[in-house]
């Protein structure tokens, strides 16, 4: 039964497909203009979409990719009428840099980097050439300088005995460290208001520079030392030999600090002697430079 009734459909099934292929060919013109026509269109879209992407990738003329153009920040030191300030360039400047705390930091080894309340040296900076003074002029212990001071010292001191005067040192160079434990000794001894006219915080103290000696003279050091005849031949006669008195008397207020005769930083002849012509303290001639 199953056979029969498949013959029978056969036919049927033939002459439905001959019909349709005798009157349905009027379709193919249509469908394939209609294919291509959608083609066509995708192409078209796929086009424009890419253009438009395109356009949204570019950053607009002055501006920012994607957005408005960007205001451009202002240079630092441009505003209050100040002129711009120059581009940064790749190239290392020798200028000091600001720190942490708002103060300049200066080159460690400079021996005429400003040291003052706003100029400081870095923690880690230490003289590499620091050797230790004679014993006969270091007094309260070992005493160090950086070697050129040091020559420049034993010179001085010669000139001093030569004019019956014996010096000694009785503080050189002070590590970061050290610094930390004498200003904070100070400001418990004599409270903090006194310990910044007297003392220099962590940093900041000329010390650090390994070219710097306190003087003393027949056991009086520090403010038994003012008002002796050494003190008078110190200021009178270390520019002589490239040592300048930092702390003047009647300057605190360009200093810093205190009048300390005993307290003399070596610069060199040659810049000692331009600082005792001017007429400025060290402070104000170096900053200057």
């Amino acid at each position: 039964m199953a056979e029969s009734r498949t013959r029978k459909r056969t036919p049927a099934r033939s002459e439905r497909t001959v019909g349709q292929r005798r009157g349905g060919d009027a379709w193919r013109p249509v469908f394939f203009a209609s294919v291509l026509a959608v083609i066509v269109s995708v192409i078209v879209l796929l086009v424009v979409a890419a253009d438009s992407l395109g356009r949204d990738a570019a950053p607009p003329p002055g501006g920012s990719p994607g957005g408005a153009a960007e205001t451009p920040a202002p240079s630092p030191g441009t505003g209050n009428g100040a002129s711009p300030t120059p581009a940064a360039t790749a190239a290392p400047t020798e200028r000091p840099t600001p720190g942490a705390d708002g103060t300049i930091v200066v080159a460690c080894g400079d021996i005429l980097a400003p040291l003052d309340k706003q100029h400081r040296l870095p923690a880690d900076c230490e003289p590499p050439d620091l050797v230790q003074l004679p014993a006969e002029i270091s007094f309260g212990g070992a005493q160090y300088l950086r070697r050129e001071a040091l020559d420049a010292l034993l010179e001085l001191f010669e000139a001093a005995r030569r004019d019956s005067f014996s010096l000694v040192v009785n503080s050189s160079y002070r590590s970061y460290d050290v610094q930390v434990q004498t200003y904070a000794t100070w400001v418990q001894l004599y409270g903090q208001e006194y310990a910044d006219r007297t003392s220099a915080r962590p940093g900041h103290s000329e010390h650090q520079l390994g070219t710097t000696v306190d003087v003393g003279a027949r056991g009086l050091v520090l403010e038994n030392f003012v008002g002796t005849p050494e003190a008078a031949w110190l200021e009178a006669n270390s520019w002589k030999y490239g040592f300048i008195v930092s702390y003047p008397d009647g300057k605190e207020h360009i200093t810093g600090y205190a009048y300390e005769p005993w307290h003399i930083r070596y610069v060199g002849k040659d810049v000692a002697a331009q600082v005792h012509r001017s007429g400025l303290t060290l402070r104000e001639f170096l900053l200057q430079r």
